[in-house]
């Protein structure tokens, strides 16, 4: 197992393991959240699980937010945005070694904290954050309501 920053070379394997994580999500969504990623002003990594095949199993986004983030106590902080190891790959460990590059690349950029979020129902993901040394820091619940001339409420 080799666990590696993503190269141009892996964008068909990372889109497949982004559809597995989020199959509800339309392909033109996912193809736009790419771009988004790739085009951030303060880029963050990806960062792949490869196995002996050279197929990607496993992989991680993080990006760098400047905002402040729930339970932080500090800006800029690296965000978890996606954690992903294929069914078959689960409990061997690949999960932790992409966390501790994940690390690694945060504390060489100087930062100091780790963050993610994780849908309320999701136990095993919850599960697999305590498990990785993350503390809860709250529950919420967002809104959205969409805007348009006439519907002020």
């Amino acid at each position: 197992m080799t666990i590696r920053p993503s190269t141009v070379h892996d964008l068909a394997e990372w889109i497949r393991l982004r559809r597995a994580l989020w199959p509800d999500c339309s392909p033109a969504r996912q193809w736009l959240e790419i771009q988004q990623f790739a085009a951030a002003q303060n880029p963050g990594v990806v960062i792949v699980a490869e196995g002996d095949n050279r197929a990607l199993c496993g992989f991680v986004e993080v990006s760098v937010r400047h905002e402040h983030v729930d339970g932080t106590s500090s800006v800029p902080v690296a965000y978890l945005e996606a954690w992903y190891v294929e069914p078959g790959f689960r409990a061997r460990g690949i999960g932790r070694q992409l966390l501790r590059a994940v690390e690694e690349w945060a504390l060489a950029r100087g930062l100091r904290e780790l963050a993610s979020d994780v849908e309320l129902e999701n136990k095993a993901s919850i599960d697999a954050h305590a498990s990785c040394g993350f503390t809860e820091s709250c529950r919420a619940v967002h809104f959205v309501k969409p805007l348009s001339p006439g519907t002020e409420k």
